[in-house]
């Protein structure tokens, strides 16, 4: 399944590894269809560090004033003559009091430490705590294909997307994993597309 619906990028024996831990934690069809969907979108399956290679102009877009500055979109966004500086956008993003209430980035470098990695992208020291110490001694487990799917798992888990799930709802369940509705049509496809090959 993993590898059909991400278009065959998923590493080896990732639908070994599903296969060992998804049990544990759902077992109704629209649990794992929705999983399935999600996870598909945000990753395809392949363990990933965040990119951050944002513009400019990309970071006006997708973040607040609140967030990152003017100045500091036009200071560490890429250019046509200039790559993004990665390290300091996701300190800036990630950090302030905006970080330490949301992610429990408290640290100086916490931004970039604990970016988004993994199959759901699994973000802010809080987060890597909660998982298990080891993860936040060294967040890189999350972009082995057996750390990632624990991190997916544990994750979908404890924001209670079984729940959601099961009201078939995808805007709902977009909402709980990304806080809004960003790939919204891509995961409603896929959830339509899994749905077909996992008929009731």
């Amino acid at each position: 399944m993993a590898e059909y619906v991400s278009s065959n990028v998923a590493p080896d024996a990732t639908g070994d590894l599903l296969a060992l831990v998804l049990p544990k934690a759902m077992s109704q069809r629209l649990e794992y269809i929705h999983f399935f969907a999600q996870v598909s979108h945000e990753s395809g399956f392949k363990p990933q560090s965040e990119n951050l290679n944002y513009s400019a102009a990309g970071l006006r877009a997708t973040f607040s004033k609140a967030r990152i500055s003017d100045a500091q979109c036009q200071k560490f966004g890429r250019t046509a003559t200039r790559a993004a500086d990665k390290v300091a956008i996701a300190n800036t993003i990630y950090g302030g009091t905006w970080g330490a209430k949301n992610l429990g980035n408290t640290q100086p470098g916490d931004g970039y430490c604990y970016r988004g990695r993994g199959l759901i992208q699994l973000t802010g020291r809080a987060n890597y705590h909660a998982l298990g110490a080891n993860y936040e001694v060294n967040p890189d487990l999350l972009l082995t294909p057996a750390g990632s799917i624990a991190a997916a798992v544990d994750f979908w888990t404890s924001k209670g997307l079984n729940a959601l799930a099961a009201t078939d709802s995808v805007s709902k369940v977009t909402l709980r994993i990304n806080g809004g509705d960003k790939g919204l049509a891509e995961r409603k496809a896929l959830t339509d597309k899994i749905k077909k090959i996992w008929p009731a």
